[in-house]
């Protein structure tokens, strides 16, 4: 993997608690991780807004019913 050097000013506050959270104590590696998170967030919502704008098949539930999963048999005897 290639990497690029940056240069970048963060809030204090927000990395100390990044690096709290994930226990990782290289900036670098905090950014990566971030990025990775953005990144695939951003993947999802390309993904999303895609299927809203693409009318789907009939085979497509367009709404959650909670009352079907308050039917089925969860527990096995």
């Amino acid at each position: 993997m290639s990497k690029t050097k940056v240069s970048a000013t963060v809030d204090t506050d927000r990395l100390a608690r990044a690096k709290q959270l994930t226990g990782v104590q290289n900036v670098s590696q905090v950014l990566n991780r971030a990025l990775g998170v953005l990144i695939e967030a951003e993947l999802e919502q390309i993904h999303v807004d895609g299927y809203t704008r693409i009318p789907q098949g009939e085979e497509t539930v367009h709404t959650v019913d909670a009352t079907v999963w308050a039917d089925l048999p969860w527990e096995q005897e």
